[in-house]
């Protein structure tokens, strides 16, 4: 090999271009010595600035910035986020993707030249990508709406008594015997609190003896007829209690019916302790209702059931009856007071069998006793019905 050709091999090795070997040669033999190299470049490139974001994704941008100058010349430069190098770049502008969404990265840009030099790194351009929009739930489906409680029907009312016709002509009959009496008045004189409206039927024992009865017969025979089961309310003012001895009593309702002779007999009443106000529940009061009763195999002239709750004084107190009408024994009594009850008679019987002038049905609200105190010894009524149901309480 000639030296032209040795000199064109190192030249091209070394990234060198080369004269050619004549001026090489004539070069050499002028100056006669080996050349020196050049200064080593230690400059490094300005700083970049001007770092900006554009074109914001969740997961990509652009980032541009402005050139950085060089003793020599700038050869790229290098990006990073949060100080960990992405790539080197020869552009002022590059395009990032892959990024996470929600994430931040705090860019910088350094620019470095040929001979590996390095600038300090720009000032930090923080950047946010958007979080991704979660996909829409979609709602819950609506609960079916709870249906309004369905209120219960009202009671079909068969009759009704206020007194605010000021007398008692919504009454069939009153009876009285010896010293007793009833009579509509209104509250106002009686000293009690009205119950609904000004008038009240007030009835009394004033004497040593005596009895009132208040009836009311069409509704309740022709239920009874049918067999059909019916109610009957009131409302009742005890302005003190009652007392009595053992030998006497004080009646304020009865159920009753006529016997095979057409003569009205009491089959149930309703009754006061003369003691403690309490309540007794009797069968055949007067000992006259069938022979065979109340329950099957049951031969007494007269029975008595107990209670243990006092009727309140001073205050309305509101009473419920039930009667299953029955001339055999699938017959039921059952009372209400302020809505407890007090009495409940099942498989009784509660009237005569419709034989002859027998069967017919009624009921009455009495004042009915003797050797009372007080005396005259009183109590008021009011809002009485005969209905199909229970009527609402209070």
């Amino acid at each position: 090999m000639n030296l032209r050709q040795i000199l064109l091999t190192i030249a091209i090795s070394s990234g060198l271009t080369l004269a050619t070997v004549g001026h090489a040669q004539n070069w050499h033999s002028r100056h006669m010595r080996t050349p020196t190299s050049a200064p080593a470049d230690t400059t490094a490139p300005t700083t970049p600035t001007g770092l900006a974001a554009s074109a914001l994704t969740s997961t990509s941008l652009t980032l541009s910035w402005n050139a950085s100058t060089d003793n020599v010349a700038v050869t790229g430069y290098n990006v990073y986020c949060n100080g960990t190098l992405l790539f080197p770049s020869t552009s002022t502008s590059v395009s990032i993707t892959d990024l996470l969404a929600g994430r931040t990265c705090a860019f910088t840009i350094a620019a470095f030249d040929a001979a590996g030099n390095v600038s300090a790194p720009s000032a930090p351009l923080s950047v946010t990508t958007p979080s991704v929009a979660a996909a829409p739930v979609p709602p819950a489906p609506a609960p079916a709406p709870t249906p309004a409680p369905v209120p219960a029907p009202a009671p079909q009312v068969l009759w009704s008594a206020s007194m605010e016709t000021g007398d008692l002509s919504q009454w069939n009959d009153q009876t009285n015997s010896g010293s007793a009496i009833s009579t509509a008045v209104t509250a106002f004189s009686a000293g009690i609190p009205p119950k609904s409206g000004n008038w009240v039927m007030k009835q009394s024992v004033t004497g040593s003896a005596g009895g009132t009865r208040m009836a009311r017969f069409p509704e309740i025979d022709t239920l009874a007829k049918a067999g059909t089961t019916f109610y009957v309310s009131w409302w009742d003012y005890y302005p003190t209690k009652i007392s009595f001895g053992p030998a006497d009593m004080f009646g304020i309702w009865q159920l009753a019916s006529f016997d095979a002779n057409g003569i009205p007999q009491p089959v149930w009443g309703v009754f006061l302790n003369g003691t403690d106000g309490t309540l007794i529940l009797g069968w055949s009061p007067a000992g006259n209702a069938p022979a065979e009763g109340p329950h099957a195999g049951e031969f007494t002239s007269r029975r008595a059931y107990t209670s243990t709750l006092a009727v309140p004084v001073g205050q309305w107190v509101f009473f419920e009856v039930m009667i299953k009408p029955a001339a055999d024994f699938t017959g039921a009594f059952k009372l209400w007071m302020n809505g407890t009850v007090i009495f409940d008679q099942s498989l009784v019987k509660t009237r005569f069998p419709d034989t002859a002038l027998g069967g017919f049905q009624y009921c009455t609200h009495n004042a009915y006793g003797s050797g009372l105190t007080p005396t005259p010894a009183s109590h008021y009524v009011d809002n009485v019905t005969i209905s199909l149901g229970r009527m609402p309480y209070p």
